[in-house]
């Protein structure tokens, strides 16, 4: 019974990963410009409201108010950052 599990993250990550994939064409455009806002403004409507805590996804971005912020938000998305190393170094007696 885990086959309908795995449908339903698989089916919730592909919109997210696509969107991702959409964002990152608006790279193409100089930062902290309006026709950058813009463009991630087409392809999330923003919905402004007062946010109660940073995004957590995406989508999360067409809720801030503020065009600079905004703008922000989504760069955080569209880049790729290099993933951390978690593993932890131990200590050798001597």
């Amino acid at each position: 019974m885990k086959a309908p599990y795995i449908l339903v993250v698989v089916g919730m990550l592909v919109p997210t990963i696509a969107m991702a994939q959409s964002l990152k064409s608006c790279l193409d455009i100089e930062d902290q410009t309006k026709e950058r806002l813009n463009c991630y403004d087409a392809l999330i409507k923003p919905e402004p409201k007062e946010p109660s805590a940073p995004a957590k996804t995406v989508k999360d971005c067409r809720f801030v108010k503020e065009e600079d912020a905004r703008l922000t938000c989504f760069n955080r998305f569209a880049t790729v950052s290099p993933k951390k190393n978690t593993a932890k170094k131990s200590k050798t007696p001597g």
